[in-house]
């Protein structure tokens, strides 16, 4: 990919792209309502935004990202549920593909999940990409072991339930997180051709246990550290 475009990064909540957006100037052109700062990061062209929570703010923010900017890459960063009790907090998921869990198309389309005009489930990552990231996570992790790729489930809700949570890993197996964005960003990425990935990191077990200030304080403190350093990884390798 040239570095004459910039990578995009795109997060929901101002704590996670706080730790980015530090590095950069906050940006003078006009958007739809959406904070954007742009510069350089390790001498190579960045955009950031701030997106909103849910796939309408995420498809939206992603297009404007397309039009305005003609980004090399889009990569959503964020927190994200785990698809079991047993997924630690602070693990770190790669984007393969995503899924959009709560879209259900039948009998236009052939099975839960299947997006209308794409004949997949699955939205698949630039493989590119995600080779890049691993890498990236990789050096800036202490164990090995708490990073993963596979696909992450998305859909327009804060998953707090056990029984929820269950039900869509066992309709999606393929999934490793849960989030809002991830694959409205995906989708709009691939439409415009954009190579796009993803960078979430696990918050919570996404039952009963969540708790609103412990995820939050969670993003300010560590995930927003995490996302700069392997972002700042990443670039330096472009």
């Amino acid at each position: 990919m040239s570095s004459a475009r910039p990578i995009a990064i795109l997060a929901a909540l101002d704590v996670e792209a706080s730790a980015l957006a530090r590095h950069l100037p906050r940006s003078n052109g006009t958007s739809p309502n959406i904070p954007i700062w742009e510069g350089t990061i390790e001498s190579e062209p960045v955009v950031v935004a701030v997106v909103g929570v849910g796939k309408v703010a995420a498809a939206m923010a992603a297009q404007f990202i397309c039009d305005a900017h003609r980004p090399q890459g889009l990569v959503s960063i964020g927190l994200a549920g785990g698809v079991d009790g047993a997924t630690e907090r602070g693990r770190l998921v790669i984007a393969s593909g995503a899924i959009q869990h709560d879209y259900d198309a039948r009998p236009l389309t052939g099975a839960r999940g299947e997006i209308a005009g794409f004949g997949a489930t699955t939205l698949a990552a630039d493989h590119a990409l995600v080779e890049r990231l691993r890498v990236a996570a990789l050096k800036v992790v202490e164990r090995a072991q708490v990073v993963t790729v596979g696909a992450v489930l998305t859909g327009d809700q804060i998953v707090m339930s056990k029984a929820v949570r269950d039900h869509l890993h066992k309709e999606f197996p393929a999934g490793v997180c849960i989030d809002m964005e991830t694959a409205a960003v995906a989708q709009v990425a691939l439409q415009n051709q954009v190579p796009w990935s993803a960078l979430r990191i696990t918050s919570d077990s996404a039952d009963e246990t969540f708790d609103q200030h412990e995820v939050l304080s969670f993003g300010a403190a560590t995930a927003a550290d995490l996302f700069d350093r392997v972002i700042g990884r990443l670039l330096q390798a472009v």
